[in-house]
């Protein structure tokens, strides 16, 4: 991963103590589109959590999931530059911290607007230190190689992305027995998540 520049939200990025920290321990970059369109042209090799801050509002102890359905945007901008796409899968993450659940209506509106909505909590005797013995177990997918396509048109995009969900599907599936252990590992899936509708969460037509 060296040389790879991790891509964060813009109100992370424009603070001074996480961009100070961020540089300390790597290649920090805006996930703003353009930056991003930036860092793509120049031929910079990207890491981006595409979930964001909603993502990290949804996360759960006892639940996996992952909020990508409605997420075209880093699609279509590998797609203007013909820029391979990898899925990366961090299993127990999750778990590292505690994180309160519901009123996901008003805490997903807030993210919107750039604003983290989670409210975690790691070890008792000191709340942002993550939960101690969490096995964290990290799986790179296959490479998927996209065409070069200067405007890409909604249907083109959409294939593209139901690809890239198709790969993290295959991941999730093959690794989490290896990961969660044989027992947890069976019923193991994760929500992929679309929106709020009436307080609780809206889920896609599949689970992986």
């Amino acid at each position: 991963m060296h040389g790879v520049r991790f891509c964060f939200a813009p109100s992370l990025f424009a603070s001074p103590f996480f961009r100070l920290f961020s540089r300390a321990v790597g290649k920090p970059g805006s996930a703003a589109r353009p930056s991003m369109n930036a860092y793509l042209k120049n031929g910079e090799d990207c890491a981006l959590p595409p979930g964001g801050f909603e993502e990290a509002t949804l996360t759960s102890t006892s639940q996996d999931r992952v909020f990508i359905k409605k997420r075209y945007g880093f699609v279509r901008l590998c797609l203007k530059y013909g820029v391979a796409i990898r899925p990366v899968y961090v299993f127990g993450e999750g778990k590292l911290f505690s994180n309160v659940q519901g009123f996901w209506r008003n805490r997903l509106a807030l993210n919107r607007f750039g604003i983290p909505t989670i409210v975690v909590w790691g070890r008792w005797f000191f709340p942002l230190l993550p939960k101690k013995g969490v096995k964290i177990y990290i799986v790179v997918g296959k490479p998927i190689i996209l065409p070069k396509i200067e405007n890409p048109t909604k249907e083109e995009v959409a294939v593209w992305h139901n690809k890239y969900i198709a790969e993290l599907k295959r991941i999730y599936d093959e690794h989490k027995e290896v990961a969660y252990g044989s027992e947890e590992g069976k019923v193991a899936k994760v929500e992929v998540c679309l929106s709020v509708a009436s307080g609780s969460l809206s889920q896609g037509d599949d689970s992986l």
